[in-house]
């Protein structure tokens, strides 16, 4: 099952971060999908020891990724980009909350 879930958070991470990163633009939809994993894996680490160390860097790489494409675009898609990076940021952080420390 872990596997699973780190696969399907890589998976949304991919398709929100990729069309960023080859300037074709904000997918809304992947963005939500992204934020649903993320919660997803919250809820299941709830109860773990750890957290899988492949979903550790992933979580790690979002918002840095997704801030470095900001600066693709200009004007209000940068600025959009860049609030959606802080989403994902809070995301993570409510995740990790919920997670053993």
């Amino acid at each position: 099952m872990a596997t699973d879930l780190i696969s399907r958070l890589e998976e949304a991470a991919d398709r929100f971060v990729m069309p960023l990163r080859m300037n074709e633009g904000f997918d809304e939809q992947a963005l939500l999908t992204l934020e649903e994993e993320i919660d997803c894996c919250g809820t299941a680490w709830r109860a773990a020891d750890h957290v899988p160390k492949r979903a550790a860097l992933i979580l790690a790489e979002l918002h840095p990724a997704i801030e470095a494409c900001a600066w693709l675009y200009e004007g209000d898609m940068r600025q959009r980009i860049q609030e959606a990076g802080v989403m994902v940021s809070e995301a993570v952080i409510a995740a990790l909350d919920r997670a053993p420390s």
